[in-house]
């Protein structure tokens, strides 16, 4: 740790508003970092380490990897001897140029925080943050990389996203589109969970997908309250080749408490029978899906 008088010692300030000297590598960066108006969070997100990691470089109590020094140098454009070095005066680098021990391994697309590309041999991380916001987030945020980075913004898209659309590989927000999402108003992926879930295994209130669980559900395997698909198990209303429910219609095997029927060999039913058994049994509160439990029937008697 430095002390206050160690660290007023330290800090040489000279004319006209050229670098401090005798800076440790600690207070180069957090200097730096200050200056570009990053958060200790947002600038280990970029560097793909935790506020901790950065936390503890700033106070000196630990001291950045190799490859997180070259990074460092070409986030803020100063040459490792720079950083590395207490006396060495700050010298910008032009962009797209390399120093002597970044021998071109490390690139970036632009001079401004708001867009960034970092390409290493091992790692590689792009960002973009509008500046414009709405409710206090970015209107688009994207960051993505090898290592785990998070995307928040009104539109988000990146490894992990969290935003009113959310596009990654882990998404939450109102419209989430990811292998792993969850979605208020619709989520489309893998594994998701939503008001409206499209997905392998799919949750929501109304769900679609090969297992899908929900108040209304489709697919190979449905459970809900209202179910269609290859195994259907509806507490209402179930219709599928094996169907389970209060009222259920199959095409092979049908268990029902209330109504229950295999369609014949001809594909023929007693349809009027089960649309009255749905108006005679179901609550009103479901009545928007019992009508399309009722249009499916339709469907399937003509």
């Amino acid at each position: 740790m430095v002390s206050a008088a160690g660290l007023s010692h330290r800090r040489q300030f000279k004319d006209y508003g050229k670098e401090w000297l005798d800076m440790t590598l600690g207070e180069k960066i957090y200097r730096m970092r200050a200056e570009k108006g990053m958060s200790q969070e947002a600038f280990g997100e970029i560097l793909g380490v935790s506020r901790q990691s950065v936390s503890k470089w700033e106070t000196d109590q630990s001291v950045p990897e190799l490859d997180k020094i070259v990074a460092i140098s070409e986030l803020f454009m100063v040459s490792t001897d720079y950083l590395l070095k207490e006396s060495a005066e700050r010298q910008e680098k032009p962009w797209g140029g390399s120093d002597g021990g970044a021998e071109g391994n490390f690139s970036e697309s632009r001079n401004e925080y708001h867009s960034r590309v970092i390409i290493q041999k091992s790692s590689f991380h792009y960002e973009y943050k509008s500046e414009r916001t709405f409710l206090g987030l970015p209107l688009i945020h994207v960051n993505i990389g090898l290592r785990p980075v998070r995307a928040k913004g009104v539109i988000a898209i990146g490894n992990v996203a969290q935003g009113i659309i959310a596009i990654g590989i882990a998404g939450v927000g109102v419209i989430a589109l990811a292998p792993v999402g969850v979605g208020l108003l619709l989520a489309i992926g893998v594994c998701v969970t939503g008001g409206v879930a499209l997905g392998s295994l799919a949750v929501g209130v109304i769900a679609a997908g090969a297992i899908s669980v929900g108040v209304f559900t489709v697919g190979a395997m449905a459970v809900g309250q209202f179910s269609f698909g290859a195994f259907a198990v509806g507490q209402q209303v179930a219709i599928g080749d094996v169907a389970h429910g209060n009222i259920a219609l199959g095409f092979s095997e049908a268990v029902g408490s209330i109504y229950e029927e295999v369609r014949a060999a001809d594909g023929s039913f007693d349809h009027q029978a089960m649309i009255n058994a749905i108006d005679a049994n179901v609550p009103g509160c479901f009545r928007i899906f019992a009508g399309w439990m009722k249009w499916i029937a339709g469907m399937m008697a003509r």
